[in-house]
């Protein structure tokens, strides 16, 4: 059986990551993703996406070739899925954008999304399963808690310390 990298989460969001997923496979720095998990099976339907359909996140039984990528914004669904992933965890994905910047001494966790044009600085934490969306930044010194989500045009600013399942709309500024 092929390799297969799975999107779960094919909504609005899980859209956006297939895109900068097959931008960073193009500059070669990351799989291309295969197919989907998605409770709505129709969640690509009308859309120019071409991945395989696997079913519904709850009912999936992950082989053990399977690598995931997180396609979801909500903190609280964030977790509820990888709880249920729960022995699966090592084969989540981090995908970094191309075009983000990320400083050589910030820690970046498992299963991370960082889009376009995103900064992540100095001596920067951020834990595992949190999204940075387009044009977000976050500064030196900073801690961002598992499972947390920024929003497009998020700033961070330095020694900023953020905890788990926090969520900022797009613009916050803290």
């Amino acid at each position: 059986m092929k390799k297969r990298v799975i999107l779960i989460g094919a909504g609005g969001f899980g859209r956006e990551v297939i895109s900068w997923a097959n931008d960073a496979y193009k500059a070669g720095i990351f799989p291309a993703i295969t197919s989907y998990l998605d409770d709505n099976s129709g969640a690509l339907d009308g859309f120019p996406y071409d991945l395989e359909y696997l079913g519904s996140v709850n009912a999936y039984i992950p082989c053990a070739d399977d690598s995931f990528i997180l396609g979801i914004g909500s903190v609280s669904t964030k977790r509820k899925i990888v709880d249920a992933f729960f022995s699966s965890l090592d084969r989540f994905l981090t995908l970094v954008h191309p075009t983000a910047v990320i400083a050589p001494s910030a820690n970046i966790g498992r299963g991370v999304v960082v889009c376009p044009f995103a900064l992540v600085s100095a001596d920067t934490q951020i834990g595992d399963f949190v999204t940075i969306n387009a044009m977000s930044s976050v500064g030196h010194d900073s801690v961002i808690g598992r499972f947390s989500t920024l929003s497009g045009h998020v700033d961070v600013t330095g020694q900023v310390h953020v905890g788990e399942e926090v969520f900022f709309g797009s613009g916050a500024r803290v």
